[in-house]
């Protein structure tokens, strides 16, 4: 849920950066083809955005090399808390019970035009097909359908604008922007930024449309039928593109305001930077290290006196061998030993405590396990203790191999422990064997 919780705090934040530059400098501005791909762009990168991750270059802390065998991180996910996993489980059914109503509402909005089509009507257009339906109180559009009541006229002045106005709107192919906005605020409903997007999308479209009707001189006379026709308009389908829709105020400011482009391409060229900042703080990443592993020395073979943060024992113990050690049954019998066996600490779930702790242990030359401790910054709240204990309860491995005899091999097994809202689960992740010899890795 936090990684929700995450997705949705950021898309938030994108799409309102991006809306209030369309307000402050692009808005009521007529440059109408710009302005709905803007809008239409804003929706899409607020929604994709958070998404991506994107690495910069030289950000890492120069993560040390670790010389000797480290195995992928196994991964053990708690639960913070059963009333907090509930609350959380019941925000998740609640958030998606009012997308469901309002994808609900969407596809009842569809089945009535769908039964409109059907019971209506049709005669054929250039590129589009009027629909003459009784039920129609007011001209519509949507798709390559424009909606017709047969008893209106159609011949006359105000009639020929209306139906250029319906016939730009499929021209455009608005009801497209229509739906996918429809989609968005349906599944996204949570940010109120979408749908101000929507509304302003819609108002967009009706000032693509009335430029053609209202061209050729014609401004006058089609602003009086505007005016006209909303004075007895009904409320509008949220699907439909209705001629006399509000706000006809901004409408009718539009058709006679003059076309200021004399800063047009700067407003445009100043939605790059915008851009390039967004990407900057939502999507680059910067790797951090989460525990420190002091190096060891790349001579081959090592032995413990060049290796400072280990206690020097008698025998001499390796880094690097020809034949690393092998859990019994490889790499899947130590995922399934490894989860069967971790429990994450009580008082870390309480305490919501999580982090990786890196394991570090000694195979000896018969398979058993010694000097088993932790390196690393310590975390607290019985996590290196868990780990401790259930890597000293392993079996014995199959041991290393250097000229042909057996030898002792020190080894790392990181173990990150992660707070879900699921039950108690442990996963490997991801699944890899451990690192060849003197690769360099990092945790």
């Amino acid at each position: 849920m936090s990684l929700i919780l995450m997705y949705l705090a950021k898309a938030a934040l994108c799409s309102g950066l991006l809306f209030a530059y369309y307000c402050l400098v692009l808005r009521n501005q007529r440059q109408h083809r710009w302005n709905r791909a803007y809008l239409l762009g804003l929706t899409a990168v607020s929604l994709l955005l958070p998404l991506i991750s994107i690495p910069l270059p030289g950000s890492t802390t120069g993560p040390a090399a670790i010389l000797q065998y480290t195995a992928s991180a196994f991964t053990v996910n708690g639960n913070a808390g059963g009333h907090t996993a509930g609350s959380w489980h019941w925000s998740f059914f609640a958030y998606a019970a009012v997308a469901a109503a309002l994808l609900a509402r969407f596809g009842y909005a569809v089945w009535q035009l769908r039964n409109l089509i059907r019971g209506g009507r049709r005669q054929a257009g250039q590129h589009y097909q009027l629909i003459l339906h009784p039920a129609v109180s007011s001209p519509f559009s949507f798709f390559r359908f424009i909606f017709w009541n047969p008893d209106a006229e159609q011949q006359s002045a105000e009639s020929r604008h209306i139906l250029q106005h319906e016939q730009t709107h499929v021209r455009k192919g608005h009801s497209w922007d229509t739906l996918f906005m429809e989609l968005v605020t349906a599944l996204c409903w949570a940010n109120p930024i979408f749908h101000f997007v929507k509304r302003e999308l819609q108002v967009v479209h009706e000032f693509e449309a009335d430029e053609v009707p209202a061209g050729n001189g014609q401004t006058k006379a089609y602003t009086e039928n505007l005016l006209r026709q909303v004075l007895c308009a009904p409320s509008a389908n949220l699907l439909i593109h209705h001629f006399s829709q509000p706000p006809v105020k901004r409408r009718i400011m539009m058709l006679t305001r003059k076309n200021n482009t004399r800063f047009a391409a700067v407003r445009k060229l100043m939605t790059l930077p915008l851009a390039a900042g967004l990407i900057f703080a939502i999507s680059c990443t910067q790797n951090k290290q989460d525990v420190k592993v002091p190096e060891a020395a790349p001579s081959y073979p090592q032995k413990e006196k060049e290796i400072e943060y280990v206690e020097q024992p008698k025998y001499e113990l390796f880094t690097q061998v020809e034949e690393p050690p092998v859990f019994p049954g490889g790499d899947a019998a130590l995922n399934k030993y490894l989860g069967n066996n971790i429990n994450y600490p009580k008082a870390a779930m309480e305490g919501s405590v999580q982090g990786t702790v890196i394991v570090q242990f000694t195979i000896r030359r018969d398979g058993t396990i010694k000097d088993v401790t932790t390196v690393g910054k310590k975390i607290g709240s019985g996590l290196e203790e868990e780990s401790i204990r259930v890597v000293k309860g392993m079996p014995k491995w199959k041991p290393g191999v250097q000229n042909k005899r057996q030898v002792d091999v020190r080894f790392n097994l990181p173990i990150r422990y992660t707070l879900q809202d699921e039950d108690n689960s442990t996963s490997f992740w991801p699944g890899q064997s451990p690192f060849m010899p003197g690769q360099k890795t990092t945790c």
